[in-house]
């Protein structure tokens, strides 16, 4: 397998957990209508049923699209017309960088749905409305329009009415303050993981995580959420450790801590969290280098240590760190070690 191979695996794995989460978290209606309650204005809110809700986790993403994407439908009603449906179209984005056609994705599907309720003989007069949503937590803000015809080359304004044009709703974790999402503490926590991801504050923001699932969840419902959290935490590059793990959860859950921990808890802690345990021995290797020559240490040999994922291997480094006479020995040691070993 090539190199290019095994990161291509690597990303799809991590969609696939990307996919998983929300899923696990969008997926369930008292976690959706609480999401919606925060983002759709209150003129939209007013008009609609939310008491009645269905969710469609079927994905109607083709195949090129599935890789960049997670989609979601949900199907509601109007409260002073119980007969005609309403739709929630949910796409979420999961690449780390902004995708250039959203919008055209989103149109794609929306004339799928009403050709499919053609097909079914479930149209009435009019079109149900289509209400798409966009979720965005890469590591950048969001920058693109939100219109259709912000992606169509039209020259002069003249164009405009003969071009489909529809505007979506955006929710960017990268930008906005999860105290936003408050309707729904799961949501919140949500956002709080995806935002914080890859920060080293994801480490404190842990405990408030558990805690607010424990101060505002049943416990069992409360626990099963920290499971799903857990698990996507055990699977994604970010600094929890194995010690802040089971630290948030004995701290919270004092009378059954313990028993999550050696259970399910300590299955993802110990499978999961050697992403600290790397983490960890990178820092030292660094900091050995940087106690040994007393110098900034050159970018590249910091690049090239920051993305070993052999904890042995970690383990040489930081012994040959103390061991080499001059920065330019290590660097030699560093090139010498062929790329395999470096995963």
């Amino acid at each position: 397998m090539t190199e290019q191979d095994k990161n291509k695996k690597k990303d799809q794995a991590v969609d696939n957990i990307q996919d998983k989460l929300f899923r696990d978290i969008y997926g369930r209606p008292t976690n959706t209508v609480g999401f919606l309650k925060d983002l759709l204005p209150s003129n939209i809110l007013k008009a609609l049923d939310l008491t009645h809700i269905e969710v469609d986790k079927k994905s109607y993403l083709s195949e090129e699209y599935k890789e960049h994407y997670t989609d979601l439908v949900v199907k509601t009603r109007f409260k002073d017309n119980t007969k005609e449906p309403v739709f929630v179209y949910f796409l979420l984005e999961h690449k780390s960088y902004i995708p250039q056609k959203p919008a055209f994705q989103l149109l794609r599907y929306m004339v799928e749905q009403w050709y499919e309720l053609e097909k079914q003989g479930a149209l009435g007069s009019k079109l149900p409305p289509i209400f798409p949503i966009l979720i965005y937590h890469g590591e950048k803000g969001w920058s693109p329009g939100v219109h259709f015809q912000d992606i169509v080359n039209l020259p002069h304004d003249d164009m405009k009415p003969y071009i489909p044009n529809f505007q979506y709703f955006l929710s960017d974790a990268t930008s906005e303050d999860e105290e936003k999402y408050s309707t729904s503490v799961v949501i919140k926590c949500w956002f709080m993981i995806v935002k914080n991801l890859k920060d080293p504050v994801m480490r404190d923001k842990l405990f408030e995580i558990i805690k607010l699932l424990n101060d505002f969840l049943e416990q069992e419902i409360a626990i099963e959420y920290v499971e799903i959290f857990m698990k996507y935490l055990a699977n994604t590059d970010n600094q929890v450790t194995r010690t802040d793990a089971v630290k948030a959860i004995e701290t919270i859950f004092p009378e059954r801590g313990a028993d999550m921990v050696k259970g399910w808890a300590k299955e993802y802690v110990d499978q999961g969290m050697q992403k600290g345990m790397l983490t960890e021995a990178r820092e030292m290797v660094l900091e050995a280098l940087d106690i040994k020559f007393s110098s900034n240490i050159p970018q590249d040999i910091f690049n090239t240590i920051n993305i070993v994922n052999n904890r042995i291997l970690l383990k040489k480094l930081h012994r040959s760190a103390f061991l080499s006479k001059d920065i330019e020995g290590f660097r030699k040691t560093l090139q010498e070690i062929p790329p395999e070993q470096m995963q």
